[in-house]
Order: structure tokens, then C-alpha cells, then sequence
């Protein structure tokens, strides 16, 4: 049996694949005012052999090469003022790239009309690991210190965007509406603005104290970017989940039942936070990249299940088979069962599998999927010569 033809989705997913429609809504004024004419411009420069799913696998290895870039001249966060100056301009080219590939990609898909589940899926799961990828890039250039971030201000600060991601799709889940959060094409630019930044007067620039607030620079970006994140995420989605009880445009699903989704995320922030704040061995604060990584992955696993779930319309998880791994290595490690160099040694063993859990979820999904809709994944299919899918397309 070939290790990646692993059946992850059942008969529900695919026959729930056979009536996807996208229905997305975008609000965000630099979106639609400067983004997306952007976008319609600079889509007509690609062939229209190339695929839609090519570009946004091409971007999202664009912050792959910003995070290896980091790992290896800033593993630990505090070289941000020695690092070469190259360094935040490459950053700055790579974000920026990633950024406009993921924004033209659905432009790419409808001038081409290759449309289809696996592009939502194809993004939006790239997009959940690229949560942790964009911003443990951008704390290379705060780095810590007296100005800098702490690495629990990283994990919040992480956290602020997962709970920003997670939270969109949890409302497509109960109204059958994606609402793209305002958040995101600002951060992006933000990002790479501050690399431009970084490389034209030193990452020095971004450490001084705020006039009458006496607070450091840094201290106000904590707060600034956390609350801009959650209040432009949460209190809008509850709303439209209201809205959708109130009119009957949901699923009208029963109070268990709509927050069954967010059971994994919750546990994964305890569980991670606990571990940062109790460790004896204080493992976040060491070794605060492959904590984040290890994070980053799971938080990922979790969301793509998720976006499945509210593609089919189907039941999502409940609770994430990764974290009867992760929860145990945590809350031995706060109980003092492990000495610091088993919690390391387990933090990095656990870092790699789920990492490659994580990739192997991935191809094997985007395998069956391909296979259902008779479809490739980074080329275009002639549509028109492809039968629809049947029963016999639809695998337990």
C-alpha cells in the first residue's frame, strides 16, 4: 500500500465535496480598493497554464525560506542587531511575494476556471501553518530584550493570530459564510514594511521609548496588535452567528454542536500557555522556536480539519488525535516527571512527528480529493473532458 493513498476523509466528506460552493465575503477596504486591483493586474502576467495551487504552494515556500533563513542566523531571537543587513531585504522580497501569490491565486483559479474544493482547501491550509511561519519571522527583527518581545509575549502574540484564523472558519462553520478578517492584508503589509525598515536603518530604529506613555516601542505593539487582531475577529463573527440563528441562514445548529470546533484550539492554548508559564525547566523560554514550531503545527492540523468540515458540511472534530500526545508531554513536564534534557528531548522528538503527521494528513488529502474530482493538483484539468464524480469516486 502506498504510504500517502491513507484514506483521511470518509463517504460524508466527498459527497459533501460534490456540493461545494465558495461563499466568501470580503469587506476589508484596503482589500477592495488597492489589493485586489492589484491582484486583477498582476494575475494577467502569469500564463494561464500555470496552476492556481502552484502559486500558492510557491508562496507559502516563501516563508519556509524566511523561516529557515531566521532559524539559522537567529535561532534563539537575539541577533536581530548583528544579523547582515541582506537578511531583512530577502525578508522583506519573500513576504511580500508570498503575500501577492496568495492573493492572486483565486484570480488565477477563475480566470482559468479551474475553481474547485481542493483550491479552498489548498489555501486556507496553507494559510493555517503560515499563521506561525510570518509572524516568528517578524520577531527576528524585535528580538527580546528590554525592547524586544519575551518569548510568552511571542506565544500570545502567535495566539492572537491563530485565534483570528480559527475564529472565520468556525463562523463559515454555523453561518455557511466565509467573512475575511480585515486583519490580514494589513499585517501583511505591516510585516513587510517593517523588514524595509529593518533593512534601510537597522532593526535599532524600533527601540525607543514612547513620548508621555513612557512605555518601550515594542511594549505598545503587544497590546496594539493583540487588540486590533481579536476585536476585528471575534465580536464580528458572534454577531453574524447571531444574525444567522435569528434569520435562519445557517445551520441553526444546537449550542454544543456550534462550538464543537473550537473544543481542540481551546485546549492547545491551556495546554501550551500552562507549559510555557509552569515549566521547571522553563522549555519555552530556551528553546522558544521549536516550542512555537511544535505549537504551529498542531494549531495547523486542527484548523484543516476544520476548513474540511466546513467545505462538506460535516460534523467537525471534537478533539484532535495529536493532542493525546502533546497534553501528556506537558503535563508531565509541569509535574517535574522529566529532567530538563528528556523535556527537551521530547519537546524536539514531538516537534518532528507532528510536523510530518501534519505533511502526511496533507498529501493524503489532497490525494483523495484530486482522485475524487479527477483533478490535478498543480496542473489545470481540462474540465470539459472529465467525467462528474461518481459512486464509485466516493472511498470509505
Amino acid at each position: 500500500m502506498n504510504f500517502f493513498n491513507y484514506q483521511y476523509l470518509n463517504r460524508k466528506h466527498l459527497q459533501g465535496l460534490n456540493e461545494y460552493k465558495y461563499n466568501a465575503i470580503d469587506t476589508s477596504p484596503l482589500s477592495i480598493y488597492i489589493m485586489q486591483p492589484f491582484w486583477n493586474w498582476g494575475v494577467e502576467f502569469f500564463p494561464r497554464w500555470f496552476a492556481p495551487n502552484l502559486m500558492t504552494f510557491l508562496g507559502f515556500l516563501l516563508l519556509v525560506t524566511n523561516f529557515i533563513m531566521f532559524s539559522y542566523y537567529d535561532f534563539y531571537f537575539t541577533e536581530s542587531l548583528v544579523l547582515p543587513r541582506w537578511i531583512w531585504l530577502v525578508a522583506a522580497i519573500c513576504q511580500f511575494c508570498s503575500h501577492q501569490l496568495d492573493g492572486m491565486d483565486g484570480k488565477q483559479a477563475r480566470r482559468t476556471k479551474s475553481s474547485s474544493a481542493l483550491g479552498e482547501l489548498f489555501d486556507h491550509g496553507v494559510d493555517s501553518w503560515a499563521c506561525f511561519l510570518f509572524p516568528v519571522c517578524i520577531f527576528s527583527v524585535i528580538s527580546q530584550g528590554e525592547y524586544g518581545f519575551s518569548p510568552m509575549a511571542m506565544h500570545v502574540l502567535l495566539w492572537t493570530i491563530y485565534i483570528s484564523f480559527i475564529d472565520s472558519h468556525w463562523e463559515k462553520y454555523n453561518t455557511k459564510v466565509l467573512y475575511l478578517p480585515w486583519s490580514y492584508d494589513i499585517s501583511m503589509l505591516v510585516m513587510t514594511i517593517t523588514y524595509l525598515i529593518a533593512y534601510f536603518f537597522t532593526p535599532t530604529v524600533f527601540r525607543f521609548d514612547i513620548p508621555l506613555m513612557n512605555i518601550p516601542f515594542t511594549k505598545f505593539v503587544e497590546y496594539a496588535w493583540s487588540i486590533f487582531a481579536l476585536s476585528t475577529s471575534i465580536p464580528i463573527s458572534i454577531k453574524h452567528i447571531r444574525a444567522s440563528y435569528r434569520n435562519g441562514t445557517g445551520y441553526n445548529r444546537t449550542f454544543y454542536e456550534a462550538i464543537r470546533p473550537l473544543i481542540s484550539p481551546i485546549v492547545l492554548f491551556i495546554s501550551s500557555t500552562w507549559w510555557g508559564l509552569a515549566s521547571p525547566h522553563m522549555i519555552m523560554h530556551k528553546q522558544s522556536r521549536i516550542f512555537f514550531s511544535a505549537v504551529g503545527a498542531t494549531f495547523s492540523n486542527i484548523a484543516c480539519r476544520l476548513v474540511i468540515a466546513q467545505m462538506t458540511t460535516t460534523r467537525s472534530d471534537g478533539f484532535n488525535n495529536l493532542l493525546y500526545i502533546f497534553v501528556p508531554i506537558q503535563l508531565m513536564s509541569v509535574y517535574g516527571a522529566l529532567t530538563e534534557r528528556m523535556e527537551f528531548i521530547l519537546l524536539c522528538l514531538y516537534n518532528i512527528f507532528v510536523i510530518l503527521a501534519h505533511l502526511h494528513y496533507g498529501i493524503c488529502v489532497v490525494r483523495q480529493i484530486c482522485d475524487h474530482l479527477n483533478i490535478y493538483a498543480f496542473n489545470i484539468t481540462d474540465r470539459s473532458k472529465q467525467p462528474p464524480p461518481t459512486e464509485a469516486h466516493i472511498k470509505h
